[in-house]
């Protein structure tokens, strides 16, 4: 290779070095998290209130305030490029959502234990947001494809329940070695009734101030997975012949998605 094409490979790579090492040293704002967990699996609900509720002495958070999925694409240095987004943030609360098949399907980490520490080690709170209603959770990401659709295509959802089956577990590894904070859909953020004591124990965790009480009394709507799926019957035909037959039993009617 001529000298030439050395030496603009070497200056490239100090380049990319510099901007590396520059952007380990951008401030960052007071308090971040990691929003840990699967799609639907109440992030959104907990961003909501979040922004209702926390009042630091910065100021409330504004309605452009958002959790973004940062490593939802891939990136050479992931790190770097959450703290530059982290630098950018005019907040004093940034978080950020991150997913098991973030790191090891979009990134390939072969242990993504040791990035979730690493996130920890660098000041990062992990909230581990997660649905114990399996059945319940594959038919919302189904329905979201396509919301008019009342009709399940039963080999979709076996293969929709094995892949949260598997992220599942993934989860529970990865989260494992950190101090973390977890949140259930159904039990702390469906039910209107307990967000005050989410909220407490969010603003505790994330040592910060909360703003307000959050009084809210509903009475819950109940919804059958019958009332939900129009061929129900054909679905559970296909569960009851596969591995997952035992999520017919635990999909009582208890919430509505």
């Amino acid at each position: 290779m001529p000298s030439y094409y050395s030496s603009w490979f070497a200056h490239q790579l100090q380049a990319l070095l510099n901007r590396s090492q520059s952007s380990l040293t951008m401030s960052q704002p007071s308090h971040c998290f990691v929003l840990f967990g699967a799609e639907f699996s109440g992030g959104r609900l907990m961003v909501d209130l979040l922004r209702r509720v926390v009042d630091a002495r910065y100021g409330l958070l504004p309605p452009t305030w958002a959790v973004e999925p940062l490593l939802a694409h891939r990136h050479f240095f992931p790190l770097q490029h959450i703290r530059r987004h982290g630098s950018a943030c005019p907040e004093y609360l940034f978080g950020f959502r991150l997913s098991a098949a973030d790191l090891m399907l979009t990134h390939g980490m072969g242990e993504p234990h040791r990035f979730m520490t690493l996130l920890y080690e660098r000041g990062y709170k992990v909230i581990h947001s997660q649905r114990r209603d399996l059945m319940r959770h594959a038919i919302a990401i189904l329905k979201s494809q396509n919301p008019s659709q009342r009709h399940i295509h039963p080999p979709a959802l076996i293969a929709t329940l094995k892949q949260l089956d598997e992220q599942r577990i993934a989860e529970a590894t990865i989260v494992a070695q950190v101090p973390h904070l977890p949140v259930t859909y159904a039990t702390d953020l469906l039910n209107p009734n307990v967000h005050n004591a989410t909220a407490q124990r969010l603003c505790r965790f994330l040592s910060l101030q909360q703003q307000q009480q959050v009084n809210c009394t509903m009475k819950l709507v109940h919804q059958s997975i019958p009332d939900l799926v129009a061929n129900y019957d054909d679905v559970c035909a296909a569960l009851e012949h596969s591995d997952y037959a035992y999520v017919l039993t635990e999909a009582s009617a208890k919430l509505v998605i």
